[in-house]
């Protein structure tokens, strides 16, 4: 501690690359600092700090973090707190990030991330700050007054007394209670679970905060379920069972909201969201059309066969592909992978992939159509135990293949499963019947000398754009439609872990090693995971993942 004051009033005025002989741990009176990366400019990204305490030391028992719900709930919180505290710290003070401090910025969702870990009994906190300069000269009066008066009111903000206990023990709960409903819903063979009471509409589409004045959910009478949790508390809503189930109802009246409240909750949330209470299973994809996304060495024939020129669809590469062939490979990408229930809104769909009415089919043959529809492989899907949850406006064939149709009237939902069949038998001649062929799940080998030539080279670095663009060795991977991904920290991780898994020699399918990844990521801290000191990861699943690799224009999958 009085060796880094000593060491910082030396470099004063000198030049700003004399900061790195300050690099390494300092021991204060109730936490350990560490410099753990030096910025090499004032205006280049900032320095990497970390604080971290005893926290058995400080009065915490380990009840607060015995099991894997516990803990990532606990980090979860302190990163919120620290949040609010370190962006009130960070002051602008001489040029460039001078004096600025922060730390990564959490949405709605309870996730694992770097800036905050619990290793064993101690408590790691990672951020970012500007260490101070006058134009390019070291400051280090300014430096002492950050590390020595600015960043030990984070230590204080941990102490047990400043930490609010209340709130954390309400948090831990929340998300025990989220984890308890996901186990329930697996026993109880649902794909999704909606607690009543809860509020899905959010501020914007561009603002996931929860809409104070919402609609709240309640569930038709005969789709009700009350599940019993592991602490002997009762939940009761909305429970929906396998198999195909079709939500419509008009423009405006919560369709879409309601798909999108299922398509998060494969992640839990905090208290006050409004979704705390959404529970879907967690091997849930979201589909969509894409146009122009490549594809590479996939089969897709049980969805396009026939194409001209006699191009195989049972090993399928394109750099262009269209909207009916896209939803084609992120269905059958999804599955490679072991998804279960399938997501889709009508309104992000290719309706020549979707369904093929009977005029259609008078007028152009089968024979002559390289597409089966959607709707003709349905059956044969759920008869390998694969579930679809579909939003229809304008696809009432949908009607005759649904277990169960849900109708939403101004937010309100109706099961209107009877009358959606009576309806249907109206026009029973018109109806598409479904193929029952067997329905073939694809899986791929990676050339991992391929892989490992492309994510070992020395300038092979990791950039993101939001959650648009993801860059791994300048090559663009476009991850917009990607609609799973919720933070951009995420996006960080998903490229850092795809350079450390295919740069390794190993022999496995594309779902072995996916598969292999989504358990090391459930066991380990992110940062133990990826050997990194990085502040900046969000754990991501293996379907956002591998659906960066697979839009990744290379061919990296063995012919």
């Amino acid at each position: 501690m009085k060796k880094l004051k000593e060491a910082l009033n030396k470099l004063d005025g000198k030049s700003y690359g004399g900061y790195k002989e300050i690099r390494g741990r300092y021991n204060f009176i109730d936490y350990t600092f560490e410099i753990l990366r030096v910025q090499g400019d004032p205006f280049a990204s900032p320095s990497l700090f970390s604080v971290e305490i005893e926290l058995l030391k400080y009065g915490y028992s380990k009840d607060y973090y015995d099991n894997p719900s516990k803990k990532v709930a606990f980090e979860d919180y302190i990163l919120r707190k620290l949040n609010k505290l370190i962006l009130k710290l960070g002051k602008r003070s001489g040029s460039g990030k001078s004096g600025q401090l922060n730390i990564l910025s959490p949405k709605q969702e309870i996730l694992k991330r770097s800036a905050v870990e619990i290793i064993g009994d101690t408590l790691v906190v990672k951020f970012y700050g500007g260490l101070p300069a006058n134009g390019r000269r070291i400051a280090s009066r300014g430096a002492v007054m950050m590390i020595f008066n600015e960043i030990p009111k984070i230590s204080k903000e941990l102490e047990i007394n400043n930490v609010g206990l209340e709130k954390l023990q309400q948090h831990i709960k929340t998300n025990l209670k989220s984890d308890s409903i996901r186990r329930a819903i697996k026993k109880e063979n649902l794909i999704v679970f909606i607690e009543n009471n809860s509020n899905l509409a959010r501020m914007s589409s561009i603002d996931d905060r929860v809409l104070k004045d919402g609609i709240p959910f309640n569930a038709p009478k005969s789709l009700q379920v009350t599940l019993h949790l592991d602490n002997g508390d009762v939940v009761t809503g909305m429970g929906i069972q396998k198999g195909i189930t079709v939500i419509t109802g008009g423009g405006f009246h919560g369709k879409s909201t309601l798909l999108t409240a299922i398509e998060k909750g494969v992640y839990n949330h905090i208290l006050g969201d409004g979704r705390e209470g959404v529970i879907t299973h967690r091997d849930t994809v979201k589909i969509r059309a894409e146009d122009g996304r490549w594809i590479s060495g996939l089969d897709i024939s049980n969805f396009i066969n026939n194409l001209p020129h006699k191009k195989d669809t049972r090993n399928f590469t394109t750099a262009n592909a269209s909207g009916s062939t896209s939803q084609a490979a992120n269905i059958m990408e999804a599955l490679e992978l072991g998804a279960t229930t399938l997501l889709i809104d009508e309104d992000t769909t290719a309706t020549n992939f979707m369904v093929r009415d009977r005029k259609i089919q008078e007028l152009i043959s089968h024979k002559k159509e390289p597409i089966t529809p959607f709707i003709e492989r349905i059956e044969s899907m759920k008869a390998r135990d694969i579930s679809v949850i579909i939003v229809v406006g304008g696809l009432g064939d949908y009607f005759s293949m649904a277990d169960r149709v849900i109708m939403l009237d101004e937010y309100n939902l109706i099961d209107v499963t009877e009358k959606a069949k009576i309806i249907d038998k109206k026009f029973e001649n018109l109806n598409v019947r479904g193929v029952t062929e067997k329905f073939n799940i694809p899986f791929r080998r990676v050339d991992s000398r391929k892989t490992k030539k492309l994510f070992t080279s020395d300038r092979c670095k990791v950039k993101t754009r939001e959650l648009d663009e993801l860059l791994i060795d300048r090559e663009s991977i476009d991850i917009r439609y990607l609609e799973q991904y919720v933070e951009n920290a995420q996006v960080t991780f998903t490229g850092e872990i795809i350079r450390k898994i295919f740069s390794q020699d190993k022999y496995e399918t594309f779902k072995e090693k996916l598969e292999n990844l989504q358990a090391e990521i459930d066991k380990n801290n992110l940062s133990k995971l990826l050997k990194s000191n990085s502040g900046s990861l969000v754990e991501a699943r293996k379907y956002e993942i591998a659906g960066a690799v697979t839009r990744l224009r290379k061919d990296i999958f063995e012919k």
